[in-house]
């Protein structure tokens, strides 16, 4: 393991998948266990992918506090929750959150919903209830992933998905040409309010997003550089490989 420090973010270079996993779940851990002692609970958001698996099972072998922890999703693909393209399938089953003590705080985004916008809406009423209608939506820890493209979340480049900033939850319509379906998703405002946003990148097709990602530029060509206006602490836990040599 390595640590590179930039003028925004706090970079950690770990040398084997194996590293990754334990750093990544080291980080989300003392997240979770500082938000416990400060404010009583923890609130998660997680996104999908395959990049956050082993992160999210080694997390489950922790001793978490999960009467303690509410999980939510950063985002997720139309569809049914038991799809194997579902960001909640793959997440719960990788975290062990059917387990009864679990299951009663977990908060999936109803992506099989014909009408995503009613959908986005329920989740967002959902976020309103739980955070306080007053107060900003700040999760205490974010996994978040970079795509080839640049995106993070479902917020995609050359769609304007950057720029809404009236609503926490929005309705990603389908992009054929590209092979995306739809999706909900959580906005910048939101990703951008989290205590503690932890990236999480491997393999060298990632050099090239993340260095765009750390460069300035317009956010809808590179939509992960909204975290560069993040509020709190962004960490990029990313492998020798995803790490920019250039």
């Amino acid at each position: 393991m390595s640590e590179v420090s930039t003028a925004r973010f706090e970079v950690t270079v770990a040398e084997s998948e194996a590293e990754h996993a334990a750093l990544g779940a080291e980080i989300v851990a003392r997240a979770i266990d500082a938000a416990v002692r400060a404010r009583g609970s923890a609130r998660v958001a997680l996104s999908g992918g395959s990049t956050p698996g082993p992160v999210y099972r080694r997390l489950a072998q922790m001793a978490l506090p999960l009467d303690r922890i509410d999980w939510f999703w950063v985002d997720e693909r139309a569809g049914d929750p038991s799809s194997p393209r579902s960001n909640f399938r793959a997440a719960r089953a990788d975290l062990g959150l059917d387990r009864a003590d679990a299951a009663a705080r977990v908060h999936r985004m109803e992506a099989e919903d014909p009408d995503l916008a009613a959908a986005a809406a329920r989740y967002e009423a959902l976020l309103r209830r739980t955070f306080g209608v007053a107060s900003a939506v700040a999760f205490d820890v974010m996994t978040l992933g970079i795509g080839d493209d640049g995106h993070t979340a479902s917020l995609f480049p050359a769609t304007g998905a950057t720029a809404i900033d009236d609503r926490l939850v929005a309705a990603i319509g389908a992009q054929p040409a590209k092979g995306l379906e739809a999706r909900l998703t959580l906005t910048a405002p939101v990703l951008c309010e989290a205590r503690t946003v932890l990236f999480l990148a491997r393999g060298a097709g990632k050099q090239r997003p993340i260095a765009s990602a750390w460069s300035e530029g317009p956010e809808d060509e590179v939509p992960a550089r909204v975290l560069l206006r993040a509020q709190g602490r962004v960490v990029w836990l990313v492998d020798r490989d995803a790490y920019p040599t250039g």
